[in-house]
């Protein structure tokens, strides 16, 4: 799978995805507006909670993706490489998948990042209530925290981008794809809550993303000879 295709994919499943998972961010992006104080504008708290999900983001797309480039060079360069991307194209099919069958494939990624939240949750008592910018952007960094699936399976295809700064420029598109759903989050939530639950649209963002994964698998046949 080509870098190119996996900034695609990953901010496909981004902008599509966050549909998929809107009851629980909206509901955080809620739960953050009943925190603030009136020093800050409504549609600046919500930049500053977006900016602080995208240092995650990036901060654990780099982290994934200077993994993948250590596994790489010590196991072998071109196998290593091989299985790497073909991990990566099975996970964005997967992800499509989901969407499609309302399944969960990736259940097993949620559980591994449920270890990451146990470890910072505690952290929220220094940012609640949100009453500052930096506090917003704390609160916005643990948000990004959260056990998703959708967004340890960007992580997981971050890992095999080749290095920490591709990684962490995976991680940005991916956080792309979610901004104007999340964004809208807090100004209309029951609006999005009514765009998510139409299996249409759904279905239709799946099929995109799996097409995608096929795609980026086709090449692997001329990798393996």
């Amino acid at each position: 799978m080509t870098t190119d295709l996996l900034f695609l994919a990953a901010f496909i499943a981004g902008f599509f995805g966050s549909t998929h998972c809107l009851g629980m961010c909206g509901a955080i992006v809620v739960l953050f507006e009943q925190q603030h104080t009136q020093r800050m504008d409504h549609w600046l708290r919500r930049v500053l909670y977006n900016l602080g999900r995208l240092g995650f983001y990036t901060l654990l797309g780099a982290i994934a993706g200077g993994a993948g480039a250590v596994i790489v060079a010590t196991a072998g360069a071109r196998s290593t490489l091989i299985i790497l991307r073909l991990i990566a194209g099975l996970l964005v099919i997967a992800i499509g998948l989901n969407l499609v069958f309302n399944w969960n494939f990736t259940r097993f990624l949620e559980n591994a990042g449920s270890v990451v939240w146990k470890r910072l949750s505690p952290l929220a008592r220094y940012v609640l209530p949100i009453e500052t910018p930096t506090r917003a952007i704390g609160a916005g960094f643990l948000w990004g925290a959260l056990p998703c699936g959708l967004v340890y399976s960007a992580v997981a295809i971050a890992a095999t981008s080749g290095g920490s700064l591709s990684g962490a420029a995976i991680m940005f598109c991916f956080w792309l794809g979610t901004i104007p759903a999340l964004l809208l989050a807090g100004a209309s939530a029951e609006r999005l809550q009514r765009w998510k639950s139409r299996p249409l649209f759904r279905r239709t963002a799946g099929v995109i993303i799996i097409v995608i994964g096929v795609l980026a698998l086709a090449p692997m046949r001329m990798l393996i000879q």
